[in-house]
């Protein structure tokens, strides 16, 4: 993957400041084994702040509130298609995150 990295790629990496996208609701602990993890620094550069903020009206940089539902990641998906980067970010992100959907309703961004 270009832009994501799994739990064990990150923790190898022996670093925490990535943005975590855990499946399902948040449940009080961090870097799951089937979460997969895009870097701060990634995140900053390509202004996904933006997509998401503008997508969801609300986006907690730093916390664990950031629930996505089926309907919010649908509106994430059309958004993207206004920025090149954003596009292939969530192109990335999809097969992570339907495979998600078929089990829970919602999968968590975890902030830094």
């Amino acid at each position: 993957m270009k832009y994501f990295v799994n739990e064990e790629v990150r923790k190898e990496s022996g670093g925490t400041c990535y943005f975590e996208f855990q499946k399902g609701k948040h449940r009080n602990k961090y870097w799951l084994k089937d979460s997969i993890c895009i870097h701060a620094d990634l995140f900053d550069e390509l202004l996904l702040f933006n997509l998401f903020s503008d997508s969801l009206g609300d986006f907690d940089y730093y916390g664990p509130t950031n629930e996505i539902g089926k309907e919010q990641w649908q509106v994430i998906i059309e958004k993207s298609k206004e920025n090149e980067h954003w596009k292939l970010v969530i192109e990335e992100l999809k097969p992570w995150a339907e495979e998600c959907f078929t089990k829970h309703k919602c999968f968590t961004i975890c902030g830094i």
